[in-house]
């Protein structure tokens, strides 16, 4: 089967249902229409139904009825049946509702747009950025570009994320191109659509006020170096393919790499098997980390991530980790290395977001349709 070519794959260009995402020839990501009132992204007002002081947590319920919850900010005095904002950040799983942050935050690949309450805001840098900052003539020329596009005199912080910097935590200047185009694309989203924040406090019952951006401007967002084009006919059988291997437990790689993935409430742990791989162990390490995190990412992955790997000697950890870290930054979700265990596993955390690919039963109808009207 031959492979695709890389780049964001729309089944119709106007108003996609299904976007593939194609990098190194592999599908990496996909993408279907979900309900725009519970899209992630959305800001609704929520009215607090609970207040949880031990947990740091406030429960709420969203107009149509369905149940939110959101961590403490601060020192927030919030009482049941105030009308908050709150934007939606993980789709319900297992007994957990919707999960979402209090206040109004706009998020792309490489940086996170946060309403400040209408007054003028500022760039700053992720905290989880780590030791190392820009140097001080790059956040003179972040903030020059944010002055630029009205987005701090919309009111809005400007958070520049770690997926934005080097691994040196320097800004090259093609992430200052991407940056702009974000925050111009996302407040321009915002603008068209939100109500006005001013009357918040005149609504007495919850609303939607946002509902985010569509999946087709979301990708072009998250893949700013991807060219769109159309899915044809010829690309669906390798997309069918690759979204049904990845819907096994088993999965072997075209290389001959054996992966096992076991989902558990607490953790998910991925076996690399090598008894029944057909590589040597060393070339097998080499091989199975870009099809990993190909995996994690196509899977929807989240949570703690658990890879029982090959084992490799303490001195060759670090060039591993160093790999780690390149392939984490073509995941939006930037997944956490937290290196080896003393057992030599090796520990990743992912933030929570869309439903694991198994769950997510409006992909799997896409799918289906599309497949189905190939064959007829």
């Amino acid at each position: 089967m031959q492979n695709l070519a890389d780049g964001l794959l729309f089944d119709c260009l106007d108003n996609p249902r299904l976007i593939v995402v194609v990098e190194d020839s592999r599908v990496t990501d996909l993408w279907a229409e979900q309900d725009s009132s519970e899209r992630l992204g959305a800001v609704h007002l929520a009215r607090v139904t609970g207040r949880f002081d031990h947990h740091q947590r406030l429960s709420g319920q969203l107009l149509s009825g369905t149940s939110v919850s959101w961590p403490i900010k601060g020192q927030a005095k919030l009482k049941q049946g105030q009308l908050v904002p709150v934007t939606l950040t993980a789709a319900a799983r297992q007994d957990k509702p919707l999960q979402a942050v209090g206040g109004i935050e706009l998020a792309g690949r490489f940086t996170l747009l946060r309403w400040c309450g209408g007054k003028t805001g500022q760039v700053c840098l992720s905290r989880k950025a780590g030791k190392l900052r820009v140097h001080d003539q790059q956040l003179r020329k972040l903030e020059e570009l944010c002055q630029h596009t009205g987005v701090l005199g919309a009111g809005f912080d400007v958070v520049v994320r770690r997926s934005a910097l080097t691994l040196g935590n320097q800004l090259d200047e093609a992430v200052f191109t991407f940056i702009q185009a974000e925050v111009t694309g996302l407040l321009a989203g915002w603008i068209g659509q939100a109500d006005n924040l001013d009357d918040l406090r005149a609504h007495a019952q919850p609303r939607l006020l946002y509902t985010g951006p569509p999946p087709g401007v979301l990708v072009k967002h998250l893949y700013p170096e991807l060219p769109v084009r159309r899915l044809d006919q010829g690309d669906v059988p390798i997309v069918q393919d690759a979204y049904d291997q990845a819907l096994k437990t088993r999965y072997e790689t075209s290389h001959g790499a054996v992966f096992w993935f076991e989902q558990t409430r607490a953790a998910i742990m991925v076996d690399i098997d090598s008894a029944a791989s057909k590589l040597a162990p060393d070339r097998l390490g080499e091989m199975i980390l870009p099809e990993l995190f190909t995996q994690i990412r196509l899977r929807r992955l989240a949570g703690k991530i658990l890879v029982d790997m090959p084992h490799v000697r303490a001195i060759k950890r670090d060039p591993v980790l160093a790999e780690i870290d390149q392939l984490s930054r073509g995941d939006p979700r930037y997944p956490d290395c937290l290196g080896f265990t003393r057992s030599g596993l090796l520990e990743l955390s992912v933030r929570h977001g869309r439903s694991a690919l198994d769950k997510d039963d409006t992909l799997q109808a896409v799918v289906d349709h599309l497949a189905k009207r190939v064959l007829t």
